[in-house]
C-alpha cells in the first residue's frame, strides 16, 4: 500500500511541476487581427505637490532612460501655512513650488524630448471650497469657479509664453471621488464651458482629459454624463481613468472604456496605472515582488482590454516609486516596466492573441520596425510549457523577470512541435519574446 501511494504521489508531482509531461498551453496570435497602436508609455510626475521642487533624481533617471513622449505633472493650487493673498490669481507664479513646475517642464522638453503634457490639480485653497474642514471631496464654491481659473490660465499662459511648454491637456484628478476635489457631471459641464472658454481666450490649445476617473468602474457612466451638454465637446480630450482598485472587476469592464471610446473616436489614457492606491500605507509595498506581479497583471488588461494607447505610472518620481530615493536600487516593478517601456512603446501596433489558461496572460504586438514581439506572464506557481503560433521564427530573444532574476536576457531556440514554438516559462515570471 505504501509503495502504491508512493508511486501516486511522484506521478502527481511530475505532472504539477514538470511541464514536458503535462498539456503545453496553447497561446495563438493572429497579427491580421489589429487592435490598438500604442502611442507612448508615459509617467507621472507629480512631486509639486508633496514638496517644493518639482523636480527629483528619481524623476531625472526615468526621464533619461525611459524617454516618455507623455507625462502628467502637478499643479499645486494650494500652499498650506500661507495667506491666500499671496498666491491668489498670477501670484501663483511666484510661489517656489510652481516656479520649479515650470523649470521641470521646459528642461523635459528641451533635454529629454517630452512632447505632451498634461497638466492636473489636486487640491484648491480653503477660501474657495465649501467644506474647507475636508482632505477629500472639497467642492468650489459655486461663485469661485472664475477665481481658480484665474490661477489654472495664469500659469499655464506663463508656461507658453516664457518657458515654452504648453499643456495639452488638464484635469482635475479623480473629481469623480473626490480625491481632493469633488465635481458632479452637472458642476463638471459648468466650469468645462467656464474654463474651456477662458483658455481660448488667452490663446492656449489646452483640452480637459475625459475624465480622469478614480478607478474603472464608472468611468463610462461618468464620462457620458459630462457628454449631455454638446456645447463642451469641442473642449473634450481622451477618454481617460485611473485603474486602482480594479483588479478583481471582469474583463468587461475594461472593454466598456474601449468601446466607448471608439464610438467617441477618442484614444484612451490611462493617467495613473496602478493597483491599489492605498499600497502606500503597507511599509516597503512597493519594493517587493508582490507589487511587480500585480503591476504586471493590471498593465496586461488594461492594454488587452481597455485598449490604451497612453498609460502614465504612478509615479516616476520618489512617490510609489520604481527605485530608491538615490536611484541606486531598483525595485522589482522598474524591471517589469522595462518590459513595457522596452518593447511596447511608441508605435506598437498592439494584434489580437489568445491563451487557453487564465492564469497566463499574452500581449503580442508589431514594433513600428516591423518585428513581432509577444510578452506573456505566468500568474501559475509552477513552471509552465507554452505553445505559440501566429508569430514565427525558431530563434526568439527572451527577457524573463523572477523574483530571484529580475532581467535574464537569452537568446533561445525554441523547441518545435508539428511548426509550432515551444517555451517553458518560470513560475510567477514576466517574459518578453522577441522573433
Amino acid at each position: 500500500m505504501k509503495s502504491i501511494k508512493s508511486v501516486i504521489f511522484i506521478v502527481i508531482f511530475l505532472f504539477a511541476y514538470l511541464p514536458s509531461f503535462a498539456q503545453p498551453v496553447s497561446i495563438k496570435i493572429y497579427p491580421e487581427i489589429k487592435k490598438q497602436k500604442i502611442v507612448s508609455m508615459g509617467g507621472n510626475y507629480a512631486q509639486a505637490n508633496y514638496t517644493n521642487s518639482a523636480w527629483d533624481a528619481v524623476g531625472e533617471a526615468t526621464l533619461e532612460e525611459f524617454r516618455p513622449s507623455h507625462v502628467r505633472l502637478a499643479l499645486p493650487l494650494q500652499f498650506r501655512g500661507e495667506d491666500y493673498s499671496t498666491y491668489r490669481g498670477d501670484k501663483i507664479n511666484e510661489q517656489s513650488a510652481v516656479v520649479s513646475l515650470h523649470e521641470t517642464m521646459k528642461r523635459m522638453k528641451e533635454d529629454y524630448g517630452v512632447s505632451n503634457f498634461t497638466v492636473s490639480v489636486w487640491r484648491v485653497p480653503d477660501e474657495l471650497v465649501e467644506n474647507p474642514e475636508r482632505d477629500n471631496k472639497r467642492r468650489i464654491k459655486a461663485d469661485k469657479y472664475e477665481e481658480v481659473i484665474d490661477m489654472i490660465v495664469a500659469f499655464l499662459v506663463k508656461a507658453k509664453e516664457e518657458y515654452g511648454v504648453e499643456a495639452d491637456f488638464f484635469s482635475f484628478n479623480e473629481s469623480d471621488g473626490g480625491y481632493m476635489t469633488i465635481f458632479s457631471p452637472e458642476e463638471t459641464i459648468r466650469f468645462f464651458k467656464m474654463a474651456g472658454e477662458r483658455f481660448r481666450k488667452a490663446g492656449l490649445k489646452t483640452k480637459f482629459l475625459w475624465a480622469d476617473t478614480a478607478q474603472t468602474i464608472g468611468t463610462v457612466e461618468f464620462a457620458t454624463m459630462i457628454a449631455a451638454d454638446s456645447t463642451i465637446w469641442k473642449y473634450l480630450g481622451p477618454v481617460c481613468f485611473h485603474s486602482w482598485w480594479s483588479e478583481n472587476i471582469p474583463n468587461s469592464e475594461f472593454e466598456r472604456i474601449a468601446g466607448f471610446a471608439k464610438a467617441w473616436n477618442r484614444e484612451v489614457w490611462c493617467s495613473e496605472l496602478g493597483f491599489d492606491a492605498m499600497s502606500w500605507k503597507i511599509k516597503g509595498m512597493n519594493a517587493s515582488w508582490e507589487y511587480a506581479l500585480r503591476f504586471a497583471r493590471i498593465w496586461h488588461r488594461m492594454m488587452k482590454y481597455a485598449k490604451v494607447e497612453v498609460s502614465q505610472y504612478w509615479t516616476w518620481q520618489n512617490n510609489y516609486s520604481i527605485m530608491s530615493a538615490d536611484t541606486e536600487t531598483k525595485y522589482p516593478s522598474y524591471f517589469v516596466t522595462r518590459h513595457q517601456t522596452g518593447y511596447f512603446n511608441t508605435g506598437t501596433q498592439v494584434v489580437h492573441s489568445i491563451s487557453s489558461d487564465e492564469d497566463i496572460l499574452p500581449l503580442a504586438g508589431i514594433t513600428p520596425e516591423g518585428k513581432e514581439v509577444l510578452q506573456v506572464i505566468n500568474m501559475k506557481k509552477q513552471p509552465v510549457e507554452i505553445e505559440i503560433s501566429g508569430f514565427e521564427g525558431s530563434t526568439v530573444e527572451k527577457v524573463s523577470t523572477v523574483e530571484v532574476n529580475l532581467w535574464n536576457e537569452q537568446k533561445t531556440k525554441a523547441k518545435s512541435s508539428n511548426g509550432l514554438l515551444r517555451l517553458t516559462l518560470e513560475p510567477e515570471s514576466v517574459n518578453t519574446l522577441k522573433f
